[in-house]
This record gives C-alpha cells, structure tokens and sequence, in this order.
C-alpha cells in the first residue's frame, strides 16, 4: 500500500467530489477509504453549512478524517467529536444593514443567512418552497419574518434567483456596501456575502492554525468555481475536475476527469503514479 500519510487532500463538495447531480460517486469513496488507510487526511472546503453535509455525504464522521471548512472558510467542524473552531460571525449591524437592504432593493430575490444552527429563509410570496441543498427540515426557518430574525449568529448571507437577476443584484450590491464585504459565487444563480477577509483560502489556514500536524503535510486542493480560488492558490497542489471554469483550469497544477467520473480517485491515483510530490521545506 502506498504511503499517503504525507498529504492532506481538500475538496470542494458541489461539481467536484460530488457528481453533476449532488451524488456521491463510488471511486472517490473508495479511492478516499484506500488513501485514509494509508494514512492520508481527507477533508472537505466548502460553502455549505455543517449540517447540511450529512444528507449528501455518507457518515461524514467516519469519512473526513481532519475538520472540515465551512461556508466558505467562517469555521472548521469536526465531524467525530462534533466540536466548532475558530468560528467567524458577520456583526449584528452588518447582519441588520444586509437585511435593511435586502428589503429595499431585492424583495422579488430569495435570500437566506447561514447560521450556526439554523437556515432562516425569505422566499419572495409568489415563489414556492425553497430548496436548500442537504438542509434538514429541523434546521430551516421558513415562517420568522425577517424582521424577527436573530441577527448575531450570522456566518454568510446567500441570494438565488435567475441568472440575470443575480448578476444584476451582484452589481447592486458591490455598488451599495463597496469594498465592506467578500462577494463571490459557487453557480450562476447564486452571490454568496461575508466577512471582507472570508474565502475558502481562510479555511486552509485554520486547519494550519489548528494543527501543526495538519500543516505539516502537502496540501492537496481540489474545486471548480470561482469560490475555490482562493483555496487552490493556498493549497500546495491545485487540482480541479474537467467540468472546471476555465479560469480555475488555469491555476491548477493538474486537470483531471470531470466530476462525473470521480476526480478525488485521479488525485489519489496522481500521488501514486508520482504526479504529485510532497512538497520541500
């Protein structure tokens, strides 16, 4: 058996370790089993909350094998001893400014806070019942009004709605707070709001932060979108599936299958076939 007990491997979830379809494939699983027994770490770095992990990821506690990265770098979670780390909150006035001009400027967009235990929902009247991927319905707020909402336990905002009109609020937006907080997207239908320092380049320096363990292997990045750039120029290795953003592709070390396909099983494999080394100190 190969040896992996040098590389810490971080993935994106949505069009890269998950399949177009937000299903698991069964090479990456058996790829990531093969690498962990290696002594390998596995994680993941993404947008999603840590809540709404467990219905798209099997047993994530028994997968992940190093904290995770949540929304976009606000905080680590470990799924084996359900512990949060280094958490970062939007203030109360930047959570009430965010709502102030959510109900001035886009009532016809639906738009959701991510916090620490809860999805609060606003869904314009004439839209249906939201979808929030992997979200329990134990966790979603869909009847507080806004004006009720608890404002201090914030870790990012999210609007969706037609590509179009998302583009066009991202403007808005950038135009109304400048430069007061990071704006970026994981597909075109959605803007994703938090802290000016947030990204997912954050979460790969909380795990250095947490762990000197974890920051002493070569760290292996794999993403997709414009969210994950951040975290593939952090990474020591920058990997992305065939399905990537051109502007990903160009920053990646390697390009490997799509997603569809199993593209964590082609970095694992890269690491045998010696495409990947571990990094010099």
């Amino acid at each position: 058996m190969t040896d992996f007990s040098a590389y810490l491997i971080v993935t994106d979830l949505d069009g890269t370790f998950l399949n177009k379809k937000g299903g698991v494939v069964q090479r990456n699983l058996d790829a990531v089993a093969r690498f962990c027994a290696g002594g390998g770490r596995f994680t993941v770095n993404t947008g999603r909350t840590h809540f709404t992990l467990s219905p798209v990821v099997p047993q994530p506690h028994l997968l992940l094998n190093a904290p995770a990265s949540h929304c976009n770098g606000a905080y680590l979670y470990d799924f084996a001893t359900k512990e949060f780390f280094l958490e970062e909150y939007l203030t109360s006035k930047d959570a009430a400014d965010i709502l102030d001009f959510s109900a001035r400027y886009c009532p016809d967009v639906s738009w959701r806070p991510n916090a620490h235990e809860k999805v609060r929902v606003y869904t314009p009247p004439e839209e249906g019942r939201p979808i929030v991927l992997g979200a329990p319905d134990d966790v979603l707020d869909l009847d507080t009004p806004p004006t009720q909402w608890k404002l201090d336990d914030w870790y990012k905002v999210v609007y969706v709605g037609k590509d179009t009109r998302i583009a066009q609020l991202r403007k808005e937006f950038e135009a109304f707070f400048a430069e007061r907080f990071a704006i970026t997207s994981s597909c075109g239908h959605a803007i994703e709001v938090q802290l000016p320092h947030s990204n997912k380049a954050i979460g790969i320096q909380k795990m250095r932060q947490l762990s000197p363990e974890l920051a002493a292997r070569t760290i292996i990045a794999c993403g997709d979108f414009e969210n994950d750039i951040p975290m593939l120029k952090a990474a020591d290795v920058a990997t992305c599936p065939a399905n990537a953003m051109d502007e990903v592709k160009e920053l990646c070390d390697l390009v490997l299958c799509p997603c569809d396909e199993g593209v964590i099983a082609d970095v694992i494999e890269a690491i045998e076939d010696g495409r990947i080394t571990p990094k010099t100190v």
